[in-house]
């Protein structure tokens, strides 16, 4: 559901229990207040779903809701509340998130939560939570069995104990907070026998593990992560206690460990072959260690593995083929390492990917064919590092996500960008047009929205006119091959084929450019939910040939310089919502064989000199204010008598003005000569010195040749 609003319809279904509206796209729309009168609801989950604003109170009209679900959009800050008193009011909640919602001006946040002794499932991660002073109320949520608190600095030591008394909690979460101590660690550790997972990574904590291991009394957990803290110490017996400087083959006796995370110590040595007997492990952290050695091939034994950590080691050898296996894998990491050989086939088998870092490497070789499979990644950040990479073509996945800025930051000999047909979302950099080489940009059928950068006329391969040819891009084509190498020394697969086909959208037809590519110059929009008036710098770019626009929210005039652009061959701005009237200026455009204008608010005669001449009336089509050749007549109006009387008066005002006007600019400049003449004695005297002496010299004049005439008058006769 793309750029669109909820359908007010909605409201009608009054016995409605259950609904579901996360991971779609509203683009920014406020959360719908007539949510608040489905009051039977007992499910709402809005998250991720790319509102903005004010969540409203009149959610708290939902006194039935067990399931309540607001998560805002990663760390956008989309979404704020002021006030959550309205939360009182749903005293059968079980579940809430309003993770990276903003509740920084919501001073009474624990005491609403507190009030709720249903809740079972509290997530407030990185929702900028207000201090909360002590004492601390009396603790009520007795049914709480999963509390995340991370990215929230005001957690202070306080809450900790006070949490001391959660003694169904399994769940805790307080990465990032960064106020708590050892000491209320131990004191929570020690009361709450039910944990299975517990998190205090990046919190600072000073002491030694010892302290916080020795008061963990639960013996039913699974997940320790104690990372990004200032612990040292040995640990205590009970644990991995063989571990000393290497990963012990001991380690996988731990057949039923979920997660493991031993980043950032000083851990050296290989990866066991033993790490693949943890068959139930779902994550491994082993990153800024000192790690060597090649990865195990048993690391494929590990086919429920989520996410794995090896990066900023000095791990060797080749990428194994047997991590093609782990098919539930989404996060990857290997960068910084000094791995080298292939990227493996094996790897388009990850469907599930999402990140895949292998930057900072001696990687070799061609990237697979596969890779392409891999429709749940976006552009990987490896790329960012190919400052040399011609063609970049995802067209046509399901890629989700933001276009990464880094695309016009490092990416500077682009020639072609075509992202079309994707599930991309947000505004398009300005910084993209630091891309000067760039005469492809086709980000067309996604969900992109906000205004056109101003930024778009300073493609300096489109400004100027694109004169080259074939011969010369065979000459080149060694040097052009040459520039493919990144710092691995990656090159695209096949790049000769790239370089003389790829498919656009051009003339209303998909057309497969092949020999004459290094001629095309081509921006393509189209089909997202762009809004704002057509940046006028757009038209300095007098060596475009085809630019489409259409099916956005385009507002305003078409820009008067747009007919500068004379070497459009196809130009459609369809399906928006433009005024006014089509520049006169279009009938410069020679070459351009289609235009689409069709349903905008276009207005007044069409020109009809030139190339406009040659379309038919679908080009105008939905306009309801446009008139002339190929449509109907525009209405003639007749000028009625008296505004012809009133014409032919204004004409005689005129020219009585201009007549005055010139007689008393005589009058006033003669009688400033003859006053000057009468004021000023020795400017009279040189006046008339001066009439005198030019009267003599014409007469000179005139005395010589009337003497000549009169002698050679005389020699002919």
């Amino acid at each position: 559901m793309g750029g669109s609003k909820v359908n007010p319809s909605l409201q009608e279904l009054k016995h409605l229990k259950y609904l579901d509206l996360s991971m779609n796209n509203f683009s920014g729309a406020p959360v719908p207040t007539m949510i608040a009168s489905l009051v039977h609801l007992e499910y709402l989950n809005l998250s991720n779903a790319m509102f903005d604003g004010l969540i409203p109170p009149q959610l708290g009209n939902l006194s039935n809701l067990h399931y309540l679900d607001l998560q805002g959009w990663y760390y956008d800050d989309l979404l704020h509340v002021d006030d959550l008193d309205w939360l009182s009011r749903v005293p059968s909640l079980k579940y809430l998130d309003m993770s990276s919602v903003n509740l920084s001006k919501v001073t009474n946040w624990f005491y609403v939560i507190n009030s709720i002794p249903a809740l079972e499932v509290l997530r407030l991660s990185h929702a900028d939570l207000p201090y909360v002073p002590s004492p601390l109320p009396t603790f009520n949520l007795t049914a709480i069995t999963t509390l995340d608190l991370s990215g929230n600095s005001n957690a202070t030591s306080a809450m900790l104990r006070w949490l001391s008394n959660a003694t169904s909690l399994e769940y805790l979460l307080l990465s990032g907070c960064g106020s708590l101590t050892i000491e209320s660690v131990q004191v929570a550790l020690g009361a709450l026998l039910n944990l299975k997972k517990l998190d205090l990574s990046a919190n600072s904590l000073k002491g030694e593990i010892r302290e916080i291991l020795n008061n963990v009394s639960s013996r039913g957990l699974k997940h320790l992560d104690l990372s990004w803290n200032q612990l040292f110490g040995d640990i205590p017996p009970g644990s991995l206690r063989d571990l000393d400087g290497e990963i012990p083959p001991t380690v996988g006796k731990f057949v039923r460990l979920e997660y493991l995370y031993l980043s950032n110590n000083g851990i050296n040595g290989k990866i066991p072959q033993a790490i693949g007997n943890l068959s139930n492990l779902l994550e491994l952290h082993l990153s800024g260690n000192k790690i060597v050695g090649w990865i195990p091939p048993s690391i494929g034994n590990l086919t429920n593995l989520v996410h794995l950590d090896l990066s900023r080691n000095n791990i060797s050898g080749y990428i194994q083929e047997t991590l093609g296996t782990l098919i539930h894998m989404e996060e990857l990491y290997l960068f910084n390492n000094r791995i080298s050989g292939q990227i493996p086939e094996t790897i388009g088998d990850l469907q599930n990917l999402r990140m895949l870092f292998l930057s900072n490497n001696h990687i070799s070789g061609q990237i697979p064919k596969k890779i392409g499979k891999l429709h749940r990644l976006w552009i990987p950040s490896f790329l960012k590092y190919c400052d040399q990479l011609i063609i970049l073509d995802f067209g046509e996945n399901k890629l989700f996500g933001k276009i990464p800025k880094w695309i016009g930051r490092n990416l500077s000999s682009l020639k072609v960008l075509r992202l079309r047909s994707n599930l991309l979302y947000g505004v398009i950099p300005e910084n993209i047009a630091n891309l000067t080489f760039l005469q492809v940009l086709d980000l067309s059928s996604n969900n992109l929205f906000g205004s056109l950068p101003s930024s778009l006329g300073n493609f300096t391969a489109m400004v100027e006119v694109q004169n080259k040819t074939w011969s010369w891009l065979k000459e080149n084509y060694s040097y052009i091959e040459s520039r493919l190498f990144t710092s691995n020394g990656l090159i695209v697969e096949e790049y000769y084929s790239y370089s003389e086909s790829i498919l656009l959208t051009t003339k209303g037809e998909i057309a497969d450019y092949t020999t004459i590519l290094s001629l095309v110059t081509f921006i393509d929009l189209s089909n997202n939910q762009l809004s704002g008036e057509i940046p006028k710098d757009l038209t300095k770019l007098l060596g475009l040939r085809f630019l489409n626009l259409s099916n956005n929210h385009l507002t305003g005039r078409i820009p008067e310089k747009m007919g500068d652009m004379k070497l459009l061959e196809s130009l459609d701005l369809s399906v928006n919502s433009l005024t006014g009237e089509i520049p006169s200026s279009f009938s410069a455009m020679h070459f351009l064989e289609r235009l689409n204008l069709s349903y905008n608010n276009l207005s007044g005669k069409i020109p009809t000199s030139g190339q406009l001449s040659t379309f038919d009336s679908w080009t105008y089509v939905g306009n309801k204010g446009l008139c002339g050749i190929p449509l109907p007549d525009c209405p003639v109006y007749q000028t009625p008598p008296d505004a012809t009387v009133k014409h032919e008066d204004d004409e005689k005002l005129d020219k009585l003005l201009e007549y005055t006007s010139v007689v008393i600019g005589f009058v006033v400049g003669f009688w400033l000569f003859i006053g000057t003449l009468i004021m000023k004695q020795a400017i009279r005297f040189a006046f008339f010195r001066w009439i005198d002496e030019a009267s003599d010299w014409i007469y000179v004049q005139f005395a010589v040749k009337l003497a000549k005439l009169k002698s050679k008058w005389q020699t002919t006769t």
